[in-house]
Order: structure tokens, then C-alpha cells, then sequence
């Protein structure tokens, strides 16, 4: 759990994944949109340098930092990321948009359901938010507390719930299905969620 995991593009580009995460801390101490797109920047870099697989999996860092990645096909973009970030109490949500049909800019609200199970973030819609040179999602908050425990409460059913998982941003939603997602979950849920 501790050494970093297989499956993404942070292993094979040491130099990547550490600006990913010096931008992720830079994220946690200033909260400005700029840190947020630097890092969305890196994360987006990272999957074009490696080729990121179909499906599900985790990238992980021995510094308590999880990243749940959603791949729609071989080589194309993220389409959705959940970073938790243990070490700086961050959690980061990126999405990169689809269609026309989400704004290119401006507030927005993330949405995940399975069945009665709904997450929602908000965040907003950059021009770059995912580091590939279009619009994209991007939420970021403190995770400490209270909020730790909302964040397991509310998202770790949409993600265990059996069945496919519905994203949705504005008018405009995409089915994640649930295959290969339970063992990727697995390595995310024990990073993020561990209290000691």
C-alpha cells in the first residue's frame, strides 16, 4: 500500500509525479483556481507521456495520497479522477469534459449516482482544468473532520452500490460502468479512509 502502485502514468515519470504532487500542496495552502489548473496540468501530462489503460485504477503515492481514475477507452483522457491526498487533508475531483453541452467556464456542481447513492461536488468549469488544452471540472476541498466523514458517508455507496455509475455535469451525463471498478476501490478505499 505503501510503495507506488502500478496501473497509471505517475510511476514510469518520477519527475511528473513529483510536481503533481508539489501542486497538489500548493493546492491545499493557497486554494486559488491556478494551483488547481497546475495540477489538473500535471495529472493531464502524465496520462498523454504513458498512454493510461481502459477502466479502472488507482495511482498511489507512499505519502497517503490516492488517485481513482476512470478511463473510457485505451489512450484518451481521464474522464474522471478522485484524488484524496491524505498528508495535506486535500481531496481533488477532475472531469474532463465531453461535450458541447457543459460550459466552458464558470461554477458548476459534479454529480455521481448509482442507483439511490448520490455524490455531489462543487467546482467549476476552466478552460484547461484537465491539463489537455479543453474545459474540464474542477472541485477541491479541505479534508479534515467533519468533512472526512461526509466525504465516506456520501461517495463510498455510489462507488459500492452494484451497478454502473451515472456522472453528470449540467446538461450532460456519461455512464462509468462498474467493471474492474470493486478492485481499484479496493487500494483507494484502504489509502483514503484509513484512520490510524
Amino acid at each position: 500500500m505503501r510503495r507506488l502502485a502500478s496501473g497509471g502514468g505517475f510511476r514510469s515519470n518520477s519527475r511528473m509525479r513529483v510536481g503533481i504532487f508539489k501542486t497538489a500542496r500548493r493546492c491545499r495552502f493557497f486554494g486559488t483556481a491556478a494551483a488547481m489548473i497546475a495540477f489538473a496540468s500535471l495529472l493531464g501530462a502524465a496520462s498523454r507521456a504513458t498512454g493510461a489503460k481502459q477502466g479502472w485504477f488507482v495511482d498511489s503515492d507512499p505519502r497517503h495520497r490516492a488517485f481513482l481514475q476512470y478511463v473510457p477507452a485505451a489512450n484518451a483522457p481521464r474522464l474522471l479522477v478522485l484524488g484524496c491526498l491524505r498528508d495535506v487533508d486535500s481531496f481533488v475531483v477532475l472531469a474532463h469534459r465531453q461535450s458541447n453541452d457543459a460550459p466552458a467556464s464558470g461554477p458548476a456542481t459534479l454529480m455521481l449516482t448509482n442507483g439511490a447513492a448520490k455524490y455531489e461536488i462543487e467546482g467549476k468549469f476552466d478552460a484547461n482544468a484537465t491539463g489537455i488544452g479543453e474545459p474540464g471540472f474542477v472541485g477541491e476541498f479541505e479534508l479534515g473532520g467533519r468533512a472526512f466523514r461526509e466525504l465516506r458517508r456520501k461517495l463510498m455507496p455510489v462507488l459500492k452500490t452494484r451497478g454502473s455509475i451515472t456522472l453528470t455535469l449540467g446538461n450532460w451525463s456519461q455512464i462509468l460502468p462498474a467493471s474492474g471498478l470493486a478492485a481499484a476501490l479496493g487500494r483507494f478505499e484502504a489509502i483514503c479512509f484509513d484512520e490510524n
